[in-house]
């Protein structure tokens, strides 16, 4: 179980590290094809594209995980620390409702690509395979958002005890 958890932990991190390592093989192959052999290989440019966007969903969400997500830092400079600590909630909150809007509208997504069956140009590749990222990778989000919002906070305002759901 508990190897299970720190896989967990750092799953978005890791993949997103081994597709940015895939997509250098990738392009490196088609450079090489391209400039070496004078030829190239038709079905890489549609799955580079699909590892890139791929890999910036799982970037996010290994960033939403470390609590690295978009925010403006320089009001934590103004603020006490307790309000500060009510903005960080209200902004969580806000991350999560989208997150989870995200969730809901990239099923229907999904839902709506196997309905028509919708395939990718050059592979062949069901749409709904790729789009399937956006909500996994968004609910990955909403659960680090929401294991966020429910730290405990600590007596000497540390907040680095989680409850046991990360």
């Amino acid at each position: 179980m508990k190897t299970l958890v720190r896989f967990l932990s750092s799953f978005e991190s890791t993949l997103a590290s081994a597709l940015v390592v895939f997509l250098t093989i990738l392009l490196s192959v088609q450079i090489l094809n391209r400039y070496v052999f004078q030829t190239s290989l038709v079905w890489v440019e549609e799955i580079a594209r699909i590892s890139f966007v791929w890999m910036i969903y799982f970037a996010v969400a290994g960033a939403a995980r470390e609590n690295r997500h978009v925010r403006v830092g320089i009001i934590d400079m103004f603020l006490s620390p307790r309000a500060l600590r009510m903005v960080n909630i209200v902004a969580d909150a806000v991350v999560l409702a989208f997150s989870l809007t995200v969730v809901w509208l990239g099923i229907e997504l999904v839902r709506s690509s196997i309905r028509f069956g919708d395939r990718s140009p050059v592979t062949e590749i069901p749409m709904s395979v790729i789009y399937a990222v956006i909500p996994f990778c968004f609910a990955l989000i909403a659960y680090r958002v929401a294991t966020s919002l429910l730290r405990k906070p600590q007596p000497n305002g540390d907040d680095t005890e989680v409850l046991p759901l990360e």
